[in-house]
This record gives C-alpha cells, structure tokens and sequence, in this order.
C-alpha cells in the first residue's frame, strides 16, 4: 500500500513541476508560397461575432503574423482570408478488441484516467484562402491536452505551436514544445520535431 502512496505522489509532484507544454501541429494544403500583396483578414462565423474566446484568438494571430510581414486589411482589401476554429472538449481514451468475432465490440471509448481529474482536448484549427479563387492554401490544426476545462487559459500555446513556422517547411505532423506562457506572458517555442518521419 505505502508503494501505491509512493506512486501517487511521485506523479502529483511530476504534474505539478511541469513547467512546459507540449502540443501537436497537423500541417497540409499545397505547398504555400505567398503571392502579391501580403494582406489577410479574419473572417469570423455569425457564432464566433461576440465571443471573447475569439477576440483573444485573434489578437494572438494578428500579433504573430505581423511577425511574418502580413498586414491585417479589410475582407475586401486582402489578399487572404483566414477562418478560425477552437474548442475545448473532455477527451476520451478508445480501446480497440482485435480477437473479437462481433463486429460490435470491435472498439469502446471510456473516460480518460480520473485519478487527477478528467482531461481536456483543445484545438484550434486555421485555414487560409485565397480571396482571388476562394482555394483553400493552407491549413494549420494544434492540439493540447491537460486537466483544465478553461477555455481561455490554452489559447497562447495553440497559437504559438501553429505560428511555431509559418508556414511550416514540410508539411504532416509536428510536435513542439513550448515554456512560458503563464500571468499574461507569451510562450516560447523549446524545440519542434516532425513526427512519423
């Protein structure tokens, strides 16, 4: 019993000295090589108007494009628009039978590990178009996981990871770590690594 103890609060004190971040980058569209005039705007959804998750988002965005040289303009004046999509939803932990002969037990999804609370996907996902073709160019999705239902607190990390390049040199999977980022400060890209390759 005293090495269950042990256990428990070796990895309460693991959690809690956790200083960094990590999330996942999923990257594709065409190879993006930004032509004429480096103007964007971010067009958001009617249900996206009045949220201050949104403006939050946003500001982050202008503020980390602008570090790339894109200007934000008018949705009429801009050589690109740009959509925005987040949330934050309980995540789950599948269980895959592979002896099963019943079609129907071939996979189950329970709650994630609940000894130190239930645990939390964020993501945000970025597209951006063309104006002149309406073609979607290039798409950036990050991902965070941890035990914090707080909508607001995961947005400097997701906008970070997905600005970690812009755009990223090789498209697929990347996993980059960040510091930082905690009482308003902005975070720091530690390392970035592509994955599956």
């Amino acid at each position: 019993m005293l090495g269950g103890a042990v256990v428990v609060v070796a990895s309460v004190a693991g959690l809690a000295g956790c200083a960094g971040v990590t999330t996942d980058v999923q990257v594709s569209g065409t190879p993006l090589v930004l032509q004429g005039e480096r103007t964007y705007a971010i067009v958001p959804t009617p249900s996206q108007e009045a949220n201050a998750t949104r403006e939050q988002y946003e500001a982050l965005i202008h503020s980390e494009l602008g570090n790339y040289g894109l200007v934000d303009r008018a949705a009429d004046r801009a050589s690109y628009m740009l959509s925005l999509a987040y949330d934050t939803r309980p995540s789950g932990v599948g269980v895959i039978v592979d002896d099963c002969a019943d079609a129907a037990c071939g996979s189950a999804t329970k709650p994630g590990f609940a000894l130190f609370g239930r645990e939390y996907r964020h993501s945000m996902t970025l597209r951006l178009f063309d104006s002149s073709t309406g073609k979607e160019v290039y798409k950036v999705t990050a991902t965070s996981l941890d035990r914090n239902a707080d909508t607001l607190h995961p947005i400097p990390w997701l906008v970070k990871s997905a600005f970690a390049q812009f755009p990223f040199t090789d498209y697929g999977n990347w996993r980059v770590k960040l510091r930082g980022g905690e009482a308003g400060g902005r975070p720091e890209v530690v390392t970035m690594k592509q994955v599956g390759r």
